[in-house]
C-alpha cells in the first residue's frame, strides 16, 4: 500500500498533468502542509475542507488553477447521533476506538465533535453509510448515527483563556509562558523534540511565533497563541493564550 506522501504526490501530479480534480482522504495538519508543498511543486491549486470552517482534519483537493471545488462538492458526510450521558460518559477516545474497531483506517474519518448530548462525526462519503450502520455503541453508550444534509454550526472548542507577558516572540519564551515553565525548561523540551509548532515538530528554540499559532508540548496538551497585545513599560509583550481541554 502506498504511504500518504506517495498518495499525495500522485494526486498532485495527476491534477497537473490531466487537468482534473483529485481528492485525498482526511489529512492531519502535518499532511496538509505536505500537500501544500506538493501543490506548489506541480503548479496546481490546493483547497482544504473538513466539513466545517474550523476543522482540524480536512480533505484536500488538488485542482487546476481557478477550479477549486465548492464546499458542498467535497466527498464528506456529517453523521449525527444523540446520546444520553446520564449514567455513562462517552469520550472522544471511546468514539475513535469504536470506529477503529470497525476495521477502517483513521484517514476515512475527520473531526469528531462532542457537544453535550450531540455527537458529530465527519466521514468520507464512501464509508459514511457503513459507519452509520455499524457504529452502534462506544464505551457503554448506545448510538444511532444518521447522515445530515448539511452540518450545523459546530460548538466552539472547550478550554480556558489566560494572559501572560513574554520577553520576545521566540518559541522558547512563548512556550515557557504558555506552559508555566522556566525558559531553560522550555528550551530543553524543544531540543528534546517534545514540542510541535502548528502540528509540526520544531527543535529551534529561536523559531519565530506569530499570532494564531498552535503549540503542543508532549504530555501537556495544546495551547493557541490567541492574541499578541502591546508592549509594557519594561518592553515585554502582552499575549493571550487559549488552552484546549
Amino acid at each position: 500500500m502506498e504511504d500518504v506522501s506517495t498518495q499525495l504526490e500522485n494526486a498532485a501530479r495527476t491534477a497537473g498533468l490531466r487537468g482534473i480534480r483529485r481528492y485525498t482522504r482526511f489529512l492531519d495538519p502535518a499532511q496538509a502542509a505536505e500537500a501544500a508543498r506538493l501543490a506548489r511543486q506541480y503548479g496546481v491549486e490546493l483547497s482544504l475542507w473538513g466539513g466545517y470552517p474550523e476543522a482540524e482534519r480536512a480533505v484536500a483537493c488538488f485542482s487546476p488553477q481557478g477550479d477549486a471545488p465548492q464546499e458542498a462538492e467535497y466527498p464528506i458526510v456529517c453523521l449525527h447521533a444523540r446520546c444520553s450521558q446520564r449514567f455513562f460518559t462517552i469520550t472522544h477516545r471511546d468514539l475513535l476506538g469504536a470506529f477503529m474497531a470497525l476495521g477502517l483506517t483513521r484517514d476515512t474519518v475527520g473531526d469528531i465533535i462532542l457537544s453535550d448530548a450531540d455527537i458529530y462525526l465527519f466521514a468520507a462519503a464512501a464509508t459514511a453509510e457503513f459507519i452509520a450502520g455499524a457504529l452502534t455503541s462506544a464505551g457503554r453508550v448506545s448510538l444511532r448515527f444518521e447522515a445530515l444534509d448539511e452540518a450545523p454550526p459546530m460548538p466552539p472548542p472547550r478550554g480556558e483563556t489566560f494572559g501572560a507577558v513574554v520577553s520576545s516572540l521566540r518559541l522558547d519564551a512563548v512556550l515557557a509562558a504558555a506552559y508555566h515553565l522556566s525558559r531553560s525548561e522550555a528550551a530543553e523540551a524543544i531540543r528534546a523534540g517534545s514540542v510541535k509548532l502548528n502540528h509540526l515538530p520544531c527543535e529551534r528554540t529561536d523559531a519565530p511565533v506569530t499570532e494564531g499559532v498552535l503549540l503542543s508540548l508532549r504530555g501537556r496538551g495544546r495551547v493557541r497563541l490567541a492574541q499578541i497585545g502591546g508592549t509594557t513599560r519594561k518592553q515585554r509583550i502582552g499575549v493571550t493564550f487559549f488552552r484546549y481541554e
